[in-house]
């Protein structure tokens, strides 16, 4: 069986007419209005869900781009005090 989330574009709207003409034709006008809402505030609220996980999802990236860049700052620096710790070495005579 194959998934919405599987089908094309045209698919997914045509699955969608389908679906309001048989769920929203057999209902009243009062009824249709109370349905399609509700239909509406569900989907709100999966675009909430989303958007929320988006949001954490980007955080939490962002915050492992910056403790990687401080470990690597960390290693730059050491590298640098281990390079001025260094004697210097003499040039060679031709």
């Amino acid at each position: 069986m194959a998934s919405i989330f599987n089908l094309t574009p045209m698919e997914v709207t045509v699955t969608a007419v389908i679906v309001g003409l048989a769920f929203g034709l057999p209902l009243t006008v009062d009824e249709q209005n109370v349905f399609g809402n509700v239909l509406l505030a569900a989907g709100y609220v999966i675009l909430i869900i989303a958007a929320q996980r988006t949001l954490i999802t980007n955080a939490e990236t962002a915050a492992q781009a910056a403790a990687s860049t401080q470990s690597m700052q960390a290693q730059i620096d050491d590298l640098q005090r281990q390079l001025a710790a260094m004697p210097e070495v003499p040039e060679a005579v031709n």
